[in-house]
């Protein structure tokens, strides 16, 4: 009898041992599932569509190489400007002059000489009652003749002198020069190239130096700034 109860109690202990055992088991199945429900579903990580190939666009296409190219307007070349002509203040070379000693000199104009050349020894001046030198000679003339030029050359210099009244030098060449005085309406400028034989001005009215001796051509030649007698010269 004892037996049989000792026997009975180690079953039910074996039962209630396996229960707790299943009941065990039970809830950490459980646990497992309750815990699975929290995170999230594995996905697959989807490829990536690949992106649509990019068509040309039809107006680039057409616009370079269907459609012909537009002529362009040809631009005109510009007409080029005329220059224009630069002045300086250079004069054109005017030719050497030269005197001819040999050939003389032309007679400014005709008529009688009042006063000699004298540079070596004075002469009496009528209308200033004195002796003195005379670099030059007085050739008589009216008023108003036509006094011409005695060789070519170049107007150098047209002044007015107490002496000898309006006076007009000439460069003749080689040195030489020649001095008209007493002069009125004077037909050349500073500058300007005569002629032999040109008309340079008019005898005027004598200066009070000459006064007595009357109306007359005041003439004179120089060498290098050196008087020399006309007559020597004059043909």
């Amino acid at each position: 009898m004892f037996y049989k109860e000792k026997g009975f109690y180690i079953s039910l202990a074996c039962g209630i041992v396996a229960l707790v055992a299943f009941a065990a088991i039970c809830m950490n199945l459980m646990s497992d599932d309750t815990g699975n429900s929290d995170e999230s579903p594995i996905v697959a990580e989807a490829t990536p569509t690949p992106a649509p190939t990019k068509e040309p666009e039809t107006e680039d296409v057409l616009s370079q190489d269907v459609l012909p190219e537009v002529a362009q307007p040809t631009k005109k070349p510009k007409a080029k400007a005329t220059p224009k002509a630069v002045e300086t203040d250079v004069k054109p070379v005017k030719n050497k002059l030269h005197f001819d000693q040999e050939a003389g000199l032309l007679w400014p104009v005709n008529g009688e000489v009042l006063m000699e050349y004298s540079a070596d020894k004075v002469v009496y001046f009528k209308t200033l009652a004195q002796y003195r030198t005379n670099p030059a000679m007085l050739i008589a003339a009216k008023k108003g003749t036509e006094v011409k030029a005695s060789a070519d050359g170049e107007v150098t210099e047209i002044t007015t002198s107490e002496e000898t009244g309006r006076t007009l030098t000439m460069d003749i060449g080689d040195g030489f020069s020649v001095v008209y005085g007493q002069l009125s309406d004077i037909a050349v400028q500073k500058g300007d190239r005569v002629s032999e034989g040109q008309v340079i001005g008019k005898v005027a009215d004598p200066t009070k130096y000459y006064t007595v001796e009357g109306t007359n051509l005041y003439y004179q030649i120089k060498e290098n700034d050196e008087t020399v007698n006309p007559m020597v010269l004059l043909r």
